[in-house]
């Protein structure tokens, strides 16, 4: 075998490291390398030298191949300096001062930690959990503290640090995750956004939570706000399914199993339905006036958020709110309540084409990566696996386009 291709299997990059012998054991592969002389770097003071001091047998940890390891044996050389006459090892990129495992399966460790357990990068690499989490702890990432035309932010359960939830902060125009907050509170937020350089920032897309509301407002002054879509207009329909709930409990068991069972053929777009689920629905309807009220009003709602555009948003709106205020339903009287006062943010989602539909796409990975890890109380080490995980993705992405 090469000895080239043993070197470049084994991950070293080191063009003065050569094979001295490579043997199969019964429990493992051990390779012995040598380094060739070459002009060293006095780290001391500078000067440069070639003058060998001694030499030493290192132990170093390789990749794992199939269900082997290899144990790799570096002989390595000790230099003296002729200025200073003091001595150091030389430099080698195949391991890291003070460790002792192979640069390459740190790497791959920090892959595979990337995308799944620490648990699972250790098993794969050969190497402990702790080492692994030695390694990604020193890691050093840093995220952007200048924040970019349009941003989104988010809640997601994380459970870290004895808060139940953390914050996300996305840019939504070239979808990345800028940073993550420690918790959801309104000081944190303020905080963060005043930390950054926010010139740039012209839209913030949030959900209808008023202590986000008021952060943004303390931290930048005035920007645009846009009302998730997803969120304002869930409100309608879970006034809906609060009238259901009160008819279901008033009906025989038989039909209130079949109000029970039809919650999502009401909730359905009357238009998106066949012939049969309509006729259907119209039976459900009958049963009482209040589910016949509540489902024309959802109708008409789900109607004007589907129909409206920046030209026509305001009057259909206007409209709606008349109809709200008009039933005879607490639940509609909430949602006109929620409409007013959130009015001009969800204007300004039919005027601007963006949403909350990245950053909703980027909690649900943190919750699968959280489910891979079984779990990361340690709120700095759970930040950095979701930027880490980011920054792996876009390198892939890029070496396979």
């Amino acid at each position: 075998m090469h000895h080239h291709f043993i070197t470049e299997l084994l991950g070293i990059k080191d063009s003065h490291v050569n094979v001295w012998d490579l043997r199969e054991e019964e429990s493992h592969f051990v390779a012995e390398l040598f380094t060739k002389p070459r002009m060293q770097k006095c780290p001391f003071c500078g000067e440069r030298t070639k003058r060998i001091h001694g030499y030493r047998w290192q132990s170093i940890q390789g990749p794992a191949f199939t269900t082997k390891e290899v144990h790799i044996s570096l002989r390595k050389r000790r230099y003296i300096c002729v200025s200073c006459h003091r001595t150091f090892y030389e430099r080698l990129q195949m391991i890291h001062r003070y460790q002792r495992c192979i640069a390459s399966v740190q790497t791959t460790a920090m892959k595979h930690a990337a995308v799944s357990s620490f648990r699972t990068a250790a098993l794969v690499t050969g190497v402990t959990v702790n080492r692994v989490l030695r390694w990604f702890d020193r890691k050093e990432l840093t995220s952007s503290k200048v924040l970019p035309r349009v941003i989104a932010i988010d809640e997601f359960k994380g459970d870290a640090d004895g808060e139940r939830f953390q914050l996300n902060v996305v840019d939504v125009e070239n979808r990345r995750i800028i940073d993550i907050l420690p918790d959801r509170k309104v000081e944190t937020i303020e905080k963060y956004l005043k930390s950054c350089d926010t010139g740039k920032v012209e839209m913030v897309v949030m959900d209808l939570s008023q202590a986000f509301k008021q952060a943004i407002r303390k931290a930048l002054g005035n920007p645009l706000i846009i009302a998730d879509r997803f969120h304002f207009m869930r409100q309608v329909y879970w006034a809906l399914d609060e009238v259901r709930r009160e008819v279901q409990k008033e009906l025989p068991k038989k039909d209130r199993l079949r109000m029970k069972r039809s919650k999502k053929l009401l909730w359905k777009s009357w238009a998106a339905c066949s012939d049969d689920q309509k006729k259907k629905v119209q039976q459900l309807v009958e049963i009482d006036a209040r589910l016949k009220e509540a489902y024309d009003l959802k109708q008409a709602l789900d109607t004007w958020f589907k129909e409206s555009d920046a030209y026509n948003v305001t009057s259909g709106l206007e409209v709606c709110l008349e109809k709200l205020e008009a039933s005879t339903l607490e639940g509609f009287h909430r949602v006109a309540r929620t409409f007013k006062r959130w009015h001009q943010e969800i204007l300004h989602s039919f005027m601007y084409p963006y949403n909350n539909g990245y950053i909703e796409g980027v909690n649900n990975t943190i919750k699968v990566l959280k489910r891979l890890s079984y779990g990361i109380k340690n709120f700095e080490r759970m930040r950095k696996k979701i930027l880490w995980q980011q920054e792996v993705k876009l390198v892939l992405k890029q070496a396979y386009k």
